[in-house]
């Protein structure tokens, strides 16, 4: 999991050398919540620029990628060209129709059958687990492209409602930014991106996990429960994967996607009570005009 501290390293010693310089302020959006599914807050103010994100999210996927190569577990094997193609389909069907339709997406599947998970880094890097399509242990019929959906556009909510940098600033408005600069620059770590890369994650699982606050998490939920549904995949497939994800929960598995959710079906509970609302925009969707 990334700890919001150990970002703080990685932004002080990989953004700040590049010469890329932070917004300084986070001013935050008077703009609230309704109470329909598609009423959720749509702009969020951060410390960071949009291209700034993309970087972070194309610098994390980039070393996931060298690490993986290096253990040899597969990176967008040749066995898995056709389901990429289909995660591509749908996560272009997604992004068109979620708030930022022209982040550079892109999708790649690796090969660990352990792991049940996917996410989607800042910028919109998406990393597909093959575990999350094994029959016993997985949590998504590798079949069912609303049930990939329902995973990818959670995940993609993620980016567009730039939970990641959201985080960080909350940090930095607490002053840690400025703490964990003379620290690390005290140790005499210098511009080094892989120092900071090993700063940032724990190598002792070679995994990139992004790690998101539950209420960053229930708003991905509500979010991604919307992308869904404007974007032609039924919705009800969403609220069955957590239904069965409360009687699965593996809680000593930090790499599984249940690792980091209620186990109480609380998840489900909560879509549930957008299903009506999900289901009218679903209909809308693919009805004919």
């Amino acid at each position: 999991m990334v700890r919001p501290y150990k970002l703080l390293i990685f932004l002080v010693i990989f953004l700040l050398p590049q010469g890329i310089p932070f917004e300084t302020s986070a001013k935050k959006s008077k703009e609230k919540a309704g109470k329909h599914l598609w009423d959720y807050k749509r702009q969020h103010k951060t410390s960071f620029s949009m291209e700034q994100e993309i970087k972070i999210g194309t610098h994390y996927l980039q070393e996931q990628i060298k690490i993986f190569r290096k253990k040899n577990v597969g990176v967008d094997l040749p066995k898995h060209a056709k389901l990429k193609n289909r995660i591509n389909n749908i996560v272009r069907k997604i992004a068109k129709v979620s708030d930022m339709p022209d982040l550079p997406y892109e999708v790649h599947v690796f090969d660990m059958p352990k792991v049940v998970n996917a996410y989607c880094l800042p910028g919109g890097k998406i990393g597909v687990f093959t575990g999350l399509f094994d029959p016993q242990k997985g949590l998504v019929d590798i079949n069912n492209d609303a049930q990939i959906a329902a995973i990818l556009s959670h995940e993609i909510s993620h980016a567009t409602m730039r939970h990641a940098t959201r985080q960080i600033s909350s940090a930095m408005a607490l002053n840690a930014l400025g703490s964990i600069a003379s620290i690390a620059l005290g140790a005499g770590v210098g511009s080094s991106a892989q120092f900071a890369f090993d700063s940032l994650f724990s190598l002792s699982t070679n995994l990139i996990m992004p790690g998101y606050s539950r209420k960053h998490e229930k708003e991905a939920d509500r979010v991604g429960f919307y992308y869904m549904s404007k974007a032609g995949f039924n919705p009800e497939a969403a609220v069955q994967i957590w239904e069965q994800a409360a009687n699965r929960k593996d809680k000593h598995d930090k790499t599984s996607a249940f690792a980091s959710h209620p186990s109480d079906g609380s998840r489900a509970k909560a879509l549930k009570k957008w299903l009506p609302e999900a289901m009218q925009v679903y209909r809308k969707e693919i009805s004919p005009p």
